[in-house]
């Protein structure tokens, strides 16, 4: 696994266990106790739109 594709999937499931943690958020339950993996999920997508965009910059060069 590519280093920025590990970080950006742990900074979602970082996020996502503090969001686990607010128990004043108006969201259910369930929801709340799968954030950390909805927003890892979340974070390998970003670091893939990020490696089209430089892919593309490369391209156009």
């Amino acid at each position: 696994m590519a280093s920025t594709r590990l970080r950006y999937t742990m900074l979602g499931f970082i996020i996502g266990v503090l969001i686990v943690y607010m128990k004043a958020l108006p969201i259910s339950e369930g929801i709340r106790m799968a954030a950390p993996f909805y927003l890892a999920g979340i974070g390998i997508l970003v670091d893939n739109l990020i490696i089209r965009i430089k892919q593309r910059r490369q391209k156009d060069e």
